[in-house]
C-alpha cells in the first residue's frame, strides 16, 4: 500500500522544501531583475556614439543659462547623442546637470555621452561667444573680454588706439593723434577664436564696423549731403546712443543736435558731462556741470573731442537721417520718452512738468 505519509516525511527531509521556498523569492524578484538589467542594456546603448566611425565635427552653442533638459534636447536634434533622457539622467546622478560652461564646442557623433558631458562641464571652448551691448564705453568693452579670459582689460585697451589700424583701414587717419578707438568697435555678437593677442579681438570688431558703415553706398552720401565726416557722425551717435530710449526718438535728437550745431549753441548732453565724470547720474547737479573737460559740452561749443560710446545701427542712421524739425531743446519725461521744445520759453514749461528736468 502507498504510503503517503511515509513519501511525505521523506520529501521533507530530503531539504527540497528549503530550495524551492530559496527560488520562490528568486523568482518573486526576477522582474525587477530583469527590469534593472534591461535598464542598463538600454542605458549602455543610448550612452554609445551616434556615429562611432563619423570623421567630422560640428559647433554647438551652449548659451549661459541654458538648463540642462535644453542641452539634452538640443544635442538630440543635432544628432550628437542617442537620446535626451539618458543625459539627463547621467547629469543628475552625478551632480553635473548644473555645471555646464556657456561657450561654443567643437562636438562629433563619434564622441559618447560621457565625452560631451565632460567636454561642456570642464568648458572646453574652442570659439567664445562674446555679446557686445551698444552704448556701452571702450572700457566696459575691455572688461567684458577679460571676464571672458579672451585677454586682459589692459592689453586690450593698449591694442586699441588707432595709430595701431590706421594702415589697414585709412578712415581712421581722419581720428586726432593718440585718439582710441572709442565708438569705432561695433557692438554686436562675436564668435572668436580662444588664444589669441588682444589685436585679434580689435580687430575683429573693428572689421564689423568697416563692413557695416563703409559697405553702405548711402551711408557716405549722407555724409556728404550733411557735410560731416565719419568721425563726426560717429561721435554724434554715441551721445544720441546714451540720451535716447526709444529708436523712433533718435533721429529728433539727432535734429536737435544738428540745429544747435548749425546755429553754434552748446550741445548740452548730460551724457558727454557722464562720459566726462565716469560715472552715470539720474540728475546731473550744478558742479557737475561745470567740470573741466573738453566733454562737457555744456561749457564748450561743438562736438566733443570724439565718441563717448559704441553706437548701435539705429543712432548712427538716426544722425544720417534727422528728422525735418526746427526743435533746439529735449528734457526727459522720466518714461523713456522726450519733450521737444522749439525754444527757451517752451523748454522751461516742459522742465517744469518734468520730474527728470535737464
Amino acid at each position: 500500500m502507498f504510503n503517503v505519509k511515509a513519501l511525505w516525511q521523506n520529501f521533507k527531509d530530503s531539504g527540497l522544501i528549503q530550495k524551492l521556498k530559496r527560488w520562490k523569492k528568486i523568482l518573486l524578484f526576477a522582474p525587477l531583475l530583469l527590469v534593472i538589467l534591461s535598464g542598463a542594456l538600454w542605458y549602455r546603448a543610448m550612452s554609445a556614439p551616434v556615429k562611432p566611425e563619423e570623421k567630422g565635427s560640428v559647433f554647438f552653442d551652449l548659451e549661459k543659462g541654458m538648463t540642462a533638459k535644453v542641452v539634452a534636447k538640443n544635442l538630440e536634434s543635432r544628432g550628437l547623442i542617442r537620446n535626451s533622457l539618458a543625459f539627463n539622467i547621467y547629469v543628475k546622478v552625478n551632480g553635473l546637470d548644473t555645471e555646464f560652461k556657456s561657450g561654443i564646442y567643437e562636438l562629433s557623433p563619434a564622441m559618447s555621452l560621457h565625452d560631451i558631458v565632460r567636454k561642456l562641464v570642464r568648458g572646453d571652448v574652442v570659439v567664445e561667444k562674446v555679446t557686445i551691448p551698444e552704448g556701452i564705453t571702450i572700457e566696459k568693452i575691455a572688461e567684458i573680454f577679460e571676464a571672458r579670459k579672451l585677454t586682459t582689460k589692459e592689453e586690450f585697451l593698449k591694442s586699441a588706439v588707432a595709430s595701431n589700424f590706421k594702415d589697414k583701414y585709412p578712415f581712421l587717419k581722419m581720428l586726432p593723434q593718440g585718439a582710441t578707438l572709442e565708438g569705432f568697435l561695433y557692438p554686436d555678437t562675436y564668435y572668436l577664436s580662444k588664444n589669441k593677442p588682444a589685436s585679434y579681438y580689435v580687430d575683429s570688431m573693428l572689421k564689423r564696423f568697416y563692413d557695416v558703415y563703409y559697405n553702405s553706398a548711402e551711408f557716405l552720401e549722407r555724409e556728404r549731403d550733411l557735410g560731416l565726416n565719419t568721425y563726426q557722425v560717429i561721435t554724434l551717435a554715441s551721445i544720441i546712443e546714451k540720451e535716447a530710449k526709444l529708436n523712433t526718438e533718435k533721429p529728433i535728437i539727432a535734429a536737435v543736435f544738428l540745429n544747435r550745431l548749425k546755429k553754434g549753441i552748446p550741445l548740452q548732453s548730460c551724457a558727454t558731462v557722464e562720459y566726462a565724470l565716469k560715472e552715470h547720474k539720474e540728475v546731473l547737479t550744478l558742479e557737475d556741470l561745470k567740470i573741466q573737460s573738453p566733454y562737457n559740452t555744456y561749457i564748450n561749443a561743438g562736438l566733443p573731442p570724439g565718441p563717448i560710446s559704441a553706437p548701435g545701427i539705429e543712432s548712427i542712421k538716426a544722425v544720417l537721417n534727422p528728422a525735418s524739425v526746427d526743435y533746439l531743446y529735449f528734457v526727459a519725461n522720466g518714461d523713456g520718452t522726450h519733450t521737444f521744445s522749439r525754444t527757451y520759453e517752451e523748454h522751461l514749461k516742459a522742465k517744469s512738468k518734468s520730474s527728470l528736468a535737464r
